[in-house]
């Protein structure tokens, strides 16, 4: 029951900071683009901004609002109470992937089609915006400024956006095949040949190693940056 009120706490924050009323913006620009993209790359471009848009999300707001949360004194009453740092966790990672899954269906549709592999679609997308916030959620636990978080949640994220370079067919290499990403791709791609079993269980696998790893990195940066410090009261500006 913890973690549904979190969650829910989660979705009316976002909301009443206006990320909903963002995001509906920034998916009116999208089917605006799309207007002026030829049919015939159409597909490959909501494929992109798919892929890339719960990455964004997951990756910018995740750890803004984290350091939001710490400027407004939010996680000294939240963690006093008995709040476990799972559920915190969890609930962000949920929370988050509800307006990526939204988003991503939306910038689908633009292309007037709906994805051939509705439940691999929805998956690739659920499941790169936890890991995306995860990953997040632990870089802006260690950062003290908005400015020092931007630059380093970009340094962390730069070699998952790699699969995209062979999406595009620019450059291959078997080692992204490591990568969750490359299961990302693999979900939101719709092939002419059928999505095999094959496919979808390698995707579904890696983002899940990849999420579980996340999750212990973001859990124990938060209990070392954040947990260990309540109390000491807010404090993030966003000068150099």
């Amino acid at each position: 029951m913890k973690g549904l009120s979190l969650f829910v706490f989660d979705l009316r924050f976002q909301w009443r900071h206006g990320f909903y009323w963002v995001y509906m913006f920034v998916c009116t620009c999208y089917w605006i683009l799309f207007r002026f993209v030829p049919e015939a790359y159409q597909e490959t471009t909501a494929i992109v901004l798919t892929f890339s848009d719960p990455a964004a999300l997951g990756l910018i707001m995740a750890g803004g609002i984290v350091l939001l949360e710490r400027d407004q004194g939010v996680h000294d009453p939240l963690f006093v109470a008995p709040v476990h740092i799972r559920e915190y966790l969890l609930a962000k990672a949920a929370s988050l992937s509800v307006l990526s899954l939204a988003a991503g269906w939306v910038i689908h549709m633009a292309t007037g089609s709906l994805p051939e592999y509705p439940l691999a679609f929805s998956a690739g997308i659920v499941l790169t915006s936890t890991f995306m916030t995860l990953l997040s959620i632990g870089v802006a636990a260690r950062q003290r400024t908005i400015n020092g978080f931007i630059l380093m949640v970009q340094v962390y994220a730069l070699p998952f956006i790699l699969p995209l370079l062979s999406f595009l067919q620019l450059w291959h290499e078997d080692l992204f095949l490591v990568l969750p990403t490359e299961g990302t791709l693999r979900l939101l791609v719709s092939p002419s040949d059928g999505l095999s079993i094959g496919s979808v269980l390698y995707s579904i696998c890696i983002l899940l190693i990849w999420n579980f790893a996340a999750y212990i990195w973001a859990q124990r940066s938060y209990t070392r940056h954040v947990l260990m410090r309540v109390g000491e009261g807010g404090g993030i500006n966003g000068e150099i």
